[in-house]
């Protein structure tokens, strides 16, 4: 007997239970992370469409893009896109110079040729960038608003952050800037989801927050309708020439993303977990490529981290790691976190409570089905 997931939820809302929803779970898939794992991108990318995941973000990287200035090259992202068209697997289409995974800023060489940025200051005031990044903005979403099988703009990535190589970000006003011009082209009105780096633990929160000039969080609920947030329950840092990690508990997890639930509610807001830690993250590594396990990740904790996060009630959460998961199985032989992610799609649907419902993201489709179980 084959039953898919949507049917099962189905059978539930029949019995009367039509007060939850389901939450979904979706990855991202970034090839410039294959690059650096030194993994086949379109295997790493077949893979990840082999499980029925609920949604896939994909990122239009500038560089890649647009190689040269006024010419673009979609070849990529076209076959990125007609792969998840062709497992129905609705896609985040994150566009902007910030996109998901390091550098961050994704600025082609030709453009950055034209600049002077300076370490931690703001890209956006410069207007020559300004004016490149909103041209590229409506190449982009021209391109791609007739496509049905993208559900959701993502504009830039944790924009309003320090980040990247040189701790730059983006202003508010430029954002706004951005979001309209995406806005006014897309005739679909998708929702728009805007990203903001966020610290469960209280001591790491409290340090990074003496290097932010606004408030990330209200400014990006002010701006989109989808608030993206981070949750990494640990973090490996190298303090004074010494390696450390910092963990979070359950109870700091749950408090502070109630507090922001709370204030997305106040803006009648959706919130997603949009990296839910599924790699490591491991002092003085880019890109974690040993053979031994780091306490950074550890396959086992996934299902309870989920589980976290659908009793708090939020709606999505998009597991951060596809690429690294490959990895394991292509370079050593390791299929643990596919055997994980295995146990965790093949489920029934995880329902999230209640309380939230009249906070669901405008527009939020139900995949047309994910491969059903055997």
């Amino acid at each position: 007997m084959r039953i898919s997931r949507r049917w099962v939820l189905a059978l539930l809302l029949a019995a009367g239970e039509a007060a939850a929803e389901p939450m979904r779970i979706g990855t991202t898939f970034s090839p410039r992370q294959c690059r650096y794992l030194q993994v086949d991108a379109p295997r790493t990318l077949q893979a990840i469409l082999q499980h029925p995941f609920d949604l896939i973000r994909i990122a239009a990287y500038w560089d890649d893009l647009e190689p040269q200035e006024g010419v673009f090259d979609f070849s990529s992202l076209d076959w990125q896109i007609a792969q998840a068209r062709a497992k129905q697997v609705p896609v985040v289409l994150c566009v902007g110079m910030k996109a998901p995974r390091w550098p961050e800023y994704f600025i082609p060489a030709w453009a950055l040729r034209q600049l002077k940025l300076r370490k931690g200051g703001e890209v956006s005031e410069h207007a020559y960038l300004r004016e490149r990044t909103l041209r590229y903005l409506e190449a982009v979403v021209t391109r791609y608003r007739e496509e049905a099988i993208i559900r959701y703009w993502q504009v830039e990535n944790e924009p309003l952050d320090r980040t990247g190589p040189g701790f730059w970000w983006i202003s508010p006003a430029f954002l706004q800037q951005e979001v309209a011009l995406v806005r006014r082209l897309d005739p679909a009105h998708r929702p728009i989801l805007l990203t903001t780096v966020t610290y469960p633990n209280p001591a790491l929160r409290w340090f990074m927050y003496l290097f932010i000039r606004h408030n990330t969080i209200d400014e990006s609920l002010r701006l989109g309708d989808i608030l993206g947030v981070n949750v990494y329950p640990v973090v490996g840092h190298r303090w004074f020439f010494k390696k450390s990690y910092t963990w979070t508990t359950p109870e700091e997890r749950r408090a502070y993303l109630v507090s922001i639930l709370q204030r997305a509610h106040r803006y009648q807001k959706a919130v997603w977990v949009t990296e839910l830690q599924a790699e490591p993250w491991e002092p003085d590594h880019l890109v974690y490529t040993e053979p031994r396990p780091p306490p950074t990740a550890d396959p086992a904790r996934l299902s309870q981290n989920i589980e976290e996060l659908r009793a708090l009630g939020f709606q999505a959460a998009l597991l951060w790691g596809a690429e690294y998961w490959e990895f394991r199985r292509a370079q050593y032989q390791d299929a643990d976190w596919w055997h994980e992610i295995s146990k965790l799609l093949y489920k029934p649907p995880i329902l999230m409570p209640p309380l939230l419902r009249g906070l669901e993201a405008p527009g939020w489709p139900l995949p047309a089905g994910p491969p059903a179980l055997e």
